[in-house]
């Protein structure tokens, strides 16, 4: 027989720290800009090569402080095994699993590593581009190893992991969209305070 424990948090806590706040909010602008700005032919492409390495710069930072920084941000956090996933999902509309997730469920989780996934490899190709059709940037050194059949490849590849991640960013809309109401909180406004209500994750 297991014994279950949930604590409820009397008052509202700062759960998410700044640094993941400020990327999450910086990727959306930085995606936005990227997404417009690319492949317009229009003197955009300064633009999106800025907006591009900040966005380089932004991932590499939060995959730093996913291993160095506080707990609630740490990306062991963010691990589930696919029968947790597959099993959260079964379970998606039972409104008792607010009893046993505070931050990071199974299927949120698993949606921010994939975008964090998709996010990097897009950049990788997108500085591959930069030195392949620029002659610039840190990946210079590699275009040695391409011709220009791949690198009309990869140009195909950056464009369509683009329409990708905007999938990826549709689920997730609709994932914050159900938790908000699964979990009576509003999860944009969590995400600008840090701050969450709600029951905390249940032990068992």
């Amino acid at each position: 027989m297991s014994v279950a424990q949930s604590t409820t948090l009397s008052e509202q806590e700062t759960i998410i720290n700044i640094m993941v706040r400020v990327f999450h909010w910086s990727i959306i602008v930085l995606f936005v800009l990227l997404f417009v700005t690319g492949d317009n032919n229009d003197g955009s492409d300064a633009l999106h090569i800025v907006s591009g390495h900040l966005l380089v710069s932004f991932l590499l930072a939060r995959m730093l402080w996913g291993m160095i920084g506080n707990e609630n941000a740490r990306w062991k956090n963010y691990l589930y095994y696919p029968k947790q996933i597959i099993s959260y999902l079964a379970q998606l509309f039972d409104t008792t699993l607010v009893h046993k997730f505070q931050l990071h469920n199974p299927a949120g989780s698993s949606m921010i590593l994939l975008m964090m996934g998709v996010l990097s490899i897009t950049a990788i190709t997108g500085l591959l581009l930069e030195s392949l059709f620029e002659f610039s940037g840190v990946l210079l050194f590699a275009t040695a190893y391409f011709n220009n059949d791949s690198a009309l490849l990869i140009r195909e590849v950056h464009g369509i992991l683009a329409y990708l991640m905007l999938f990826a960013i549709g689920f997730h809309v609709a994932g914050v969209l159900y938790s908000s109401f699964l979990y009576k909180e509003n999860m944009s406004s969590m995400m600008m305070t840090g701050k969450v209500s709600f029951l905390k994750k249940e032990e068992v």
